[in-house]
């Protein structure tokens, strides 16, 4: 027994308990560093896997309706369904090398959202959230002059 009148712990258990303490520390440095990425970062992280992939359900389902898209002509997608039948031409090669290109953390953003991309050949986001929960959507899509 110890001064405190309680049994001291054995070596084993002092050693496992350290092993334990230094795990749950680690896994909480790992969550912390996941949660410290800002939702808009990886919002575009999560556009950008879906332009790579040629995810047109994930893009249609995260973009706002009626959708703007520039290009060779302007036109307004109303739904998920016009989205997906027009995507060849909403997402040329030349916008889709713009948004991979871009850094995430490095994105353009104004009062009128964040831009993914660069010149004529960008995807435009914003906040659709209310307030208290982010909530980004594709807004507009610009894909060439």
């Amino acid at each position: 027994m110890n001064r405190n009148g309680a049994r001291p712990m054995p070596k084993a258990m002092k050693a496992l308990a350290l092993v334990a303490a230094l795990f749950l520390a680690a896994a909480g440095r790992t969550a912390a560093a996941e949660s410290d990425v800002p939702l808009k970062q990886a919002f575009v992280t999560q556009l950008q896997q879906a332009v790579r992939t040629n995810d047109k359900v994930w893009l249609a389902e995260h973009a706002r309706y009626p959708l703007k898209s520039f290009g060779s002509r302007q036109s307004s997608i109303r739904n998920k369904q016009s989205f997906i039948k027009s995507y060849a031409s909403l997402i040329g090669t030349k916008l889709r090398a713009a948004v991979l290109a871009q850094d995430p953390a490095n994105a353009f953003e104004n009062w009128q959202g964040l831009m993914i991309g660069g010149g004529s050949y960008n995807i435009w986001i914003r906040n659709a959230g209310d307030g208290t929960n982010e909530r980004y959507q594709i807004v507009t899509i610009n894909n060439g002059p």
